[in-house]
């Protein structure tokens, strides 16, 4: 009985990574999020890349049941566009980043809202993984300019909706940059 439950355990297992493992055209049609009524509201602005910042806006929403981004309100993550200096984010806490999107970036072939979506993932609690795939948002530039995927994957979406179902904390630290690869 042991040995059978252990191989169904395995076999869930595996699955189970083969889910996290597929393609990015499956990730990008998946089915949006059922909203959660104990979603955090996270309030954002946009002085720049403005279309973008609510495009990705409304891509955070559909993976992340527990998030709510909404334009206006006290916003705690501002958008601005730069020359010079990169594409960036200065993180101050969860669901609170300074945001500069570089006209010089998106001018060498990046797609504006990869990088918007990328930057507001910094905001909302992840990292730069610059692993160079695609199908990772927060590889950010290192996937290099024909890269299109603005969608976070399964993991970075389920990292995002685990950050926020415990409420905010503090977690300032020094910028994150959209490195271009």
């Amino acid at each position: 009985m042991t040995s059978r439950f252990l191989r169904f355990a395995l076999g869930a297992l595996f699955t189970s990574l083969a889910l996290v493992g597929t393609s990015l055209t499956s990730v990008a049609t998946a089915a949006p999020a059922a909203p959660s009524a104990l979603a955090r509201t996270v309030y954002y602005s946009a002085s720049g890349y403005s279309a973008q910042a609510d495009q990705a806006a409304q891509i955070w929403n559909s993976r992340v049941p527990n998030l709510r981004l909404v334009r206006g309100g006290n916003a705690t993550i501002r958008i601005s566009a730069t020359n010079g200096g990169g594409s960036r984010a200065y993180p101050c806490g969860l669901g609170c980043a300074t945001i500069y999107i570089d006209n010089r970036d998106v001018a060498a072939g990046n797609y504006a809202l990869r990088i918007v979506a990328h930057e507001i993932g910094h905001g909302l609690g992840l990292p730069d993984t610059y692993n160079g795939i695609c199908s990772y948002l927060m590889s950010g530039g290192s996937a290099g300019t024909s890269c299109r995927n603005v969608n976070p994957n399964a993991q970075e979406a389920n990292r995002v909706n685990q950050l926020f179902a415990g409420g905010f904390r503090s977690a300032a630290g020094t910028p994150d940059v959209y490195v271009r690869g």
